[in-house]
């Protein structure tokens, strides 16, 4: 199943590009521990279940005008995804970001229940293991 939690996870990805949160919703299990790319600023708090995915959703949609993360390299681990790219958005006050990011994501059963977001490759690829 590892090749299709690579799906899975690309998956997730064009819904939160398209502003949807459903696939995400749809790919995550019901207790899904999520710590977004803001985490590290949030006191490192996750998000739990899809309540809290829908109230992470809900900051998401309050912060930024726009957003879109891309993906230049994903990686099969097995039961996790590693996946580096970037994130651009520009939030509603009018400044922008342009900014790498990682992010790692463990799954089970076919539903992501762990994900992290990392404000760097370096960081991500250190997380997974496989530090450069």
């Amino acid at each position: 199943m590892p090749r299709e939690n690579v799906e899975l996870f690309r998956r997730a990805l064009e819904g939160y590009n398209r502003r949807d949160i459903g696939p995400l919703l749809e790919t995550s299990h019901p207790q899904a521990e999520w710590y977004p790319f803001t985490a590290q600023v949030e006191g490192d708090e996750a998000y739990h279940g899809h309540e809290g995915l829908r109230r992470w959703w809900a900051n998401v949609d309050a912060a930024f005008e726009e957003f879109e993360a891309s993906v230049e390299d994903v990686r099969d681990l097995g039961d996790v995804v590693l996946a580096l790219g970037h994130l651009r958005a520009r939030f509603r006050s009018g400044v922008s970001l342009d900014t790498e990011i990682g992010w790692l994501t463990r799954y089970r059963d076919g539903l992501a229940v762990w994900g992290r977001a990392y404000q760097s490759h370096a960081e991500a690829l250190e997380a997974a293991g496989l530090a450069e």
